[in-house]
């Protein structure tokens, strides 16, 4: 995949606006060892706008985030940002852009408006989705969406979920999924299978990545990492469980690109509620040489390289959009403090 131009280098020709910001941003990032890396957390690129899924960037509102972090930031794969931070040589103005669990639309939607931009990005795969086609919390929705005007969660300890209308669905998903998120694993899988089978008519569909898509990604240059084989909360397994997790998944990937990943990220990713240092000891252990949690912040050289931060944006406008990096940038100075 080509590389952009840097951006370090752009053309003064630029629009004034571009140029004061990137300076902005330049001052706020800095570089070196005193550098801050913005990663920015996706899951799916829509094709058109979904009711159910509120928090996900559709095709048009993705591009244009595109648009902006090309014109703005200097974007590198995660593993090749840590390390120039470690080496001291991070630019200014560095970024990165994540996607977690492996959506098909991540190949079809998102892959074309990063690559028609010249930019890479890092996947993390959830193994047993992609051999699988769809992810737990998928089928619960698709529960949702399918079902009448109540949603039965008894078995579950969640209760009965009235539907009282179509812009109510959405509460009820996030109701849904908070409710089974923290379950064992088993009990999880056979609550969001009993519900689609329940509500559902139609086979079960096909939401993830295929392994020949998860190896192009590879190939075109993409940085393609794990994100554990059932998407499990770590801390709920035994050691062992979590360790087999997170090695499988790391397995998993090296059979299907042919290299071995360098970077993890942490099913739900809350540090001290979803994994814990002995899980950040496991992802080191089994060979990766940096791990992406969901703590709201940018990478410093203060971050442990095992529970990066990262953040997700959520405005529509240039300005908004610019203000939540630097809103970014002032708390992982504030956090100094």
């Amino acid at each position: 995949m080509p590389r952009p131009a840097d951006s370090r280098t752009a053309s003064v020709d630029a629009p004034w606006d571009v140029r004061l910001t990137k300076r902005l941003l330049a001052a706020a990032s800095g570089r070196g060892i005193r550098g801050r890396v913005l990663v920015f957390s996706f899951h799916r690129v829509l094709p058109k706008q979904d009711p159910l899924l509120t928090g996900e960037p559709d095709a048009e509102t993705f591009g244009r985030w595109v648009d902006w972090i090309r014109s703005y930031l200097n974007v590198l794969k995660l593993p090749e940002a840590v390390a120039l931070l470690e080496r001291g040589e991070l630019p200014p103005r560095s970024a990165c852009i994540t996607f977690d669990d492996g959506y098909r639309n991540n190949f079809e939607v998102a892959c074309p408006l990063l690559e028609h931009a010249g930019l890479p990005a890092t996947f993390f795969i959830a193994a047993g989705a992609v051999d699988h086609g769809a992810m737990w919390n998928d089928l619960v929705i698709e529960a949702v969406r399918a079902c009448g005007d109540s949603l039965d969660l008894r078995d579950a300890g969640g209760g009965v979920w009235e539907i009282e209308s179509e812009a109510h669905r959405p509460r009820v998903v996030a109701a849904a999924l908070d409710t089974l998120k923290y379950l064992p694993l088993e009990q999880r899988s056979e609550i969001a299978e009993g519900l689609y089978q329940r509500h559902c008519s139609v086979p079960r569909m096909d939401l993830m990545m295929t392994r020949a898509m998860v190896k192009a990604l590879a190939e075109r240059g993409h940085d393609v990492g794990a994100h554990t084989v059932s998407h499990p909360i770590l801390q709920n397994l035994a050691p062992s469980a979590a360790r087999e997790e997170i090695e499988s998944s790391r397995e998993w990937v090296r059979e299907v690109t042919g290299c071995s990943p360098l970077s993890f990220a942490y099913p739900n990713g809350r540090k001290g509620i979803d994994f814990t240092e002995l899980h950040m000891s496991m992802v080191e252990t089994a060979g990766f040489r940096c791990a992406a949690s969901t703590t709201w912040g940018c990478v410093t050289a203060r971050s442990n390289p095992f529970a990066l931060e990262r953040f997700s944006p959520w405005e529509f406008d240039r300005s908004g959009f610019v203000s939540r990096m630097l809103k970014t940038y002032v708390r992982s100075y504030l956090d100094a403090t």
